[in-house]
Parts: C-alpha cells; structure tokens; sequence
C-alpha cells in the first residue's frame, strides 16, 4: 500500500505543477480521480481506508508543490543593472573544472562598489575562464561582471535551460577571463560548517591535477568523469560513442556506479564474516549478524564516493535510495526493493519536487524498478521445491541468464525516455551493456577509486597505477567508439508523445501481471513491441503539394530557419553559433528536425560567413543523410530575385 501511496503522492505533484496554467482541468481531474475509488470500494476490490489514504495522498502532493515548490525570486539581476558590477558572495558549491574554465556557484552577499555596496541575496552561476588559482567551497569572493538572467532557447519542445537553472536556485549567470578576475577576500575559519567540504574538495582537486598529469586523451575525460564527477574533460565524440551504444550512464557518477560499490563491498565484508574461525563467527552473531555488518560497513565506502564526487544532487539521490535499502537489509525486509525505492523517492521528493522532473531521477528510479520488477518475475517464474545440486558451471550460467534479464528489462524500460528526451533509440544497448558494465563496475571504478584514495594516502603528483589505468580506460573507450560505428547504431528519432510512453508503460505492466492468461500476455508484448517499431520508424507525412511551411528558429545570437516546401523538401538556412560546449547545431537544430520527423536535408544555406550564422551548419551537414553528399559551395553576390519580378 505505502508504493500506491507515493505513486498518489508522485501524481499530486504533478497535477499541481499544471495547477497555475490549467486549473479548471486540474478540478476536473481531482473530481473524477475521488469516483475511482467509490467504484472499487463498490467492487469490493478497495477498502474505504484505502481509498481515503490514497486520494488524500493525491491532494497532498498537490497542496505540498503549491507551498513549498515556488522558489522565491531574487532581484539580483533588476538591482544589477546592464553595466558590469561588483558582487561579493561565497562558494557555496564544489567548483566544476573544464580544459581553460571553471565554474563556480556563488551564494551573493554584496552588490555595488564600496562604500555604497548594498546587502542582496542571490545565486549566481559564474564561468572563470583562463583561471589562475584555485577557489574551495567557504571561500568569499569577490567579482565584477555583468550579471544576466538565465535564458535559454525558446522553440517547442526543446530544452529549456532557463527553467532548468531556476530548478537548481540559479538566479543570474556571469563570466570573466583572465587572470586576476577574480580575488579570494577570506577564506572559512577552521573547525566551521564549510571545514569537511572544503577538505574533499583539497582531495578533489589533488586527484584531478594527478590525472591531467597522468592520462591522455579520452582517458583523463572518462576518468575524472567517474570518480570525482568532473565531466568537463569530456571530449565531445567520446559522449556521443557511448550515447549511441546506450552506455553515456556510465560516464557520470549515478545509482550504478554506487550501486556496484555498494555491491562489491556488501558481498566482500559478509564473504570474509563467514570465512572466520567458527568461534569467531560464533562470537561475532552473538551481537550483530554477517549481513547486517556488511550493511553497516557498506555505507562507508558508498557515502565516501559521493562526496569524492562532488555530491551533486543526482549522486545524492543515488544515495538516498542506496542507504534505505541497507536499511531494509538491516531491518530484514531486503526482498522487497519496491518499498525501499518508494520510501527513497517519497524522501527525495519532499526534500525536492522538482526533482521529479529532472531528467536524472527519472532515468535512475525507472531503472531501479525495472530491476525490482524483473527480480519478481523471475522469482515468481522460479520453480519451487527442493532444488537439485547445481551441476559444474551452472551457477554462473544462471547469473549470467539473470543478469541478461536485468539488463534487458533496464534497456527495454528506459528507451522511452531516451527517446523522449534525447530524440533516440539505443538499440545496441542490450549487448554494448552486457560488455561495458562488468567492466567498468567490477574493474574500471574500484581500481580507479582505489588509485585515488592510493594519491590521497601516499601523495604525490601522479596518479597511482597510472598506465594500468590508461590502458583499461583505452579498452573500454575503444569497445564503445567500435561499437558505435555498426552501422545504424546512433538511431534518432521524433521524441514520443507522453500518452504514448503512458501507453507502452502501461502495456509492461499489464504483461508482466498477467501470468496465467498466456493470450493477454503476449498481445500486450507485441503491441509493445510495435509502439517501439514505430518510433523507431518516425514516419514523415506526406507533403500535400500546397503548404508552405517556415519555423524561425531561436538560436540566440544568429539567425536559423527551416523551410518545408509543399513537394517534401528541405531547406535549412544558417544555423546558428557554435562554441567550446555549446554546438547550436546539435543542440536546437536537430532536435527539431527529428521532431518534425525528417532525417534528410534537400539544401543547407548558409547567408554569409559569420560563425553566429554558419557555426552549427557543419554538425547537420554531417549528421542528416542527404545533404552532405550533394552540397555545393555557391555564392550569390547580388540578390535572389524571385522568377518573373
């Protein structure tokens, strides 16, 4: 009943996030939502209890996102002006690096020149470039730039990086270069609140400046990527290899990475409890048993590597849900992971509405209840009785086969919401995971972490085991790119419609809940099955020979046009900018050529040769079949006149 309820609850919040923009819908949905549990209290399938308990769980999931999800707004940016100002705040977040920038989180105290300098509150989110020292969480600071709303692009159904500042309490953004841009006034007083994270971030920064001195090229990226969650080394196609193949989580410290810590130390501490002496073990029950000590010794390396990696709040998160299922282990309720995920999730909402729409807790908790979901399968397919001695070999076979199990249940689970957000379908993920996970959980990361806590202990300017790191990493960055060169592996796709994925959701649970009606059962696996055909298929409609269609894209500074001719063609004109981590190609245009279903241009055009107008024809020239073989290199030097004027 407690999963119903925070599925109640999880719903309330949604409900009330639309309650400013469709209120009489909402009421209307809150009056039919109170029939559906008259009508099973009437069947005889709900208790009045019940019922009460899980509509009251709805309306209080929308009345806590109405009190307590509006973040207060600041008037940093109105009292700041358009001109540069002087802002003095202190680093209230681990620094993020990147080759020539850092970006760091500044919790604003001051505005204005002194003595004229006026007390404000803010967070602002500003980017050092050419940086020429080193800043740590409790450090004040001081600053002048222009400080600007965040802002991001505007068109239908792309990502709104404004909204997703405003999700993590970023009020205004800033950036300075060069040396000196930046002056340190005071640094935390010994023994404070900042005193522990500003330790972790010494150890941070000592790994990070290890590895850059240590590994090369796609290495030092991957690396740092997992173990202090330092993403900025990232090289661009190294992502986009393992996007495709369906492997990106393992480039960023998630509930896998933790979970596979979680797991080595859990089966290590109990492996060595029941290899004691007898009497020792004997001894050691008498107070506290074999697992309920590897519970508790777990939850030191786990906590150790989210703070190592910066505690950013999707590592957190992972956390969270990891520490309360140790304590269903301890508590003796370990068979049921739905109820350890359901308190995990109801924890982190209250904590945070919004991370419900973050990208992240989605990803991380559907992947937790597929496993959850297919570990009960399997169990309730399991034949009982007195099973028979394993033969030789087996055992393994038989996790291997659970393992294949997990792992497509994760795979076949998350597609939608890769698909929806990232305008894909990683079909090659089924197999790329089965390779890639056991190598980076059970070799890559515990040798990667213990090199780091190897510097941390010894010290030192390089990293420990270097080359044996250098190597590993090169084999699983050169699994991945090989992997993703078959053709057809990096397949994009118009972002479903959320009464689909509902839909295909909806179709999994049904077959996985109906195991004695065999008919039932695999129609609803074949209509999931052809939902994912045909997103995959992303069929383009026929052009009816008479509309002339043209979308003016927002690319911020430059201009970008699509234009859909009434014969199917199409023509894309500039395209936009392009920067060190931002290709406005791939991020805007793209994403609204798939969702309009089209995966060949006709023409690209670009008007003149500026970056602001040309930078993000290049990724779309290679990416959308079609248009790369046939361009040619033209220039009009006076206008294009239309026939016949």
């Amino acid at each position: 009943m407690f999963c119903w309820i925070t599925v109640a609850f999880l719903l309330g919040l949604v409900l009330g996030s639309y309650l400013p923009f469709l209120p009489s819908v909402i009421f209307l949905i809150l009056a039919f939502a109170a029939l559906v549990p008259l009508r099973l209290e009437q069947a005889g399938r709900l208790t009045i209890q019940r019922g009460c308990l899980a509509y009251g769980s709805l309306l209080a999931g929308l009345l806590y996102w109405t009190a307590f999800a509006a973040h207060p707004p600041s008037r940093l940016v109105e009292q700041a002006g358009r001109d540069p100002a002087r802002i003095v705040g202190t680093v209230s977040e681990p620094v993020r690096h990147a080759p020539g920038r850092s970006v760091i989180i500044l919790a604003v105290s001051q505005l204005g020149e002194e003595p004229h300098a006026g007390s404000v509150e803010g967070r602002v989110r500003l980017t050092w470039r050419n940086a020429d020292r080193a800043v740590e969480q409790g450090d004040e600071v001081a600053v002048t730039a222009r400080i600007r709303a965040p802002s991001g692009t505007l068109n239908p159904g792309g990502f709104d990086y404004a909204s997703y500042l405003q999700r993590r309490k970023i009020d205004a953004m800033a950036s300075v270069s060069g040396p000196g841009a930046l002056r340190v006034l005071g640094s935390a007083t010994d023994w404070s609140w900042w005193t522990p994270w500003r330790v972790i971030d010494a150890w941070r920064d000592r790994i990070r400046r290890a590895a850059v001195a240590t590994l090369t090229g796609s290495a030092l990226g991957i690396y740092l990527g997992i173990i202090v969650g330092d993403s900025g080394y990232l090289n661009p196609e190294v992502r986009d290899a393992f996007m495709a193949t369906g492997t990106v989580h393992i480039l960023s410290i998630s509930g896998s990475h933790l979970g596979l810590i979680a797991f080595l130390s859990f089966v290590v501490i109990k492996g060595l409890c029941r290899r004691l002496p007898p009497l020792w073990l004997l001894a050691l029950s008498r107070r506290i048993t074999p697992t309920r000590l590897a519970a508790l010794v777990t939850i030191a390396p786990v906590t150790f590597y989210t703070l190592l990696a910066g505690a950013e709040v999707a590592t957190v998160r992972s956390l969270v849900m990891i520490l309360i299922f140790l304590l269903a282990v301890w508590l003796g309720y370990e068979q049921n992971l739905l109820l350890a995920l359901a308190s995990a999730a109801l924890l982190i909402l209250l904590h945070d509405p919004h991370a419900l729409f973050e990208i992240s807790f989605q990803l991380s908790y559907l992947s937790v209840l597929a496993i959850a979901l297919v570990l009960r399968w399997r169990t309730s397919e399991a034949p009982t009785g007195i099973p028979a001695p394993d033969a030789p070999g087996r055992e393994a076979l038989t996790w291997f086969l659970e393992y294949v199990w997990i792992t497509g249940g994760v795979t076949l689970a998350t597609i939608p919401l890769v698909a929806y957000h990232f305008n894909q379908i990683a079909w090659l993920g089924l197999l790329a995971n089965l390779l890639v996970v056991p190598l980076a959980g059970l070799l890559l990361v515990p040798m990667g972490l213990g090199s780091a806590v190897w510097l941390l202990l010894a010290g030192g300017n390089s990293l420990p085991a270097g080359p044996l790191n250098q190597v590993i990493l090169d084999l699983l960055s050169g699994m991945v790119t090989l992997m993703a060169r078959v053709p057809g592996a990096e397949w994009h796709v118009a972002s479903p419609t959320v009464p689909a994925i509902l839909g295909f959701f909806t179709l999994l649970y049904v077959a996985g809940r109906s195991q004695r009606n065999t008919t039932l059962r695999w129609g609803c696996m074949i209509a999931a099955l052809l939902i994912l055909g045909w997103w995959g298929w992303s069929p383009r409609g026929r052009a009816d020979g008479d509309t002339l269609r043209v979308t003016f894209l927002d690319v911020g500074q430059g201009d970008a046009s699509v234009i859909e001719l009434p014969d199917g063609q199409v023509v894309l004109i500039d395209g936009g900018a392009t920067y060190d981590t931002l290709d406005m190609g791939r991020a805007v245009l793209a994403p609204y050529l798939w969702d309009r279903h089209i995966r060949r241009l006709d023409h690209a055009i670009g008007t003149h040769p500026q970056l602001d107008h040309v930078g993000g024809l290049a990724w779309v020239i290679r990416t959308f079949n079609g248009c790369a073989p046939r361009c040619r290199r033209e220039t009009w030097r006076s206008p294009v006149q239309r026939r016949g004027r």
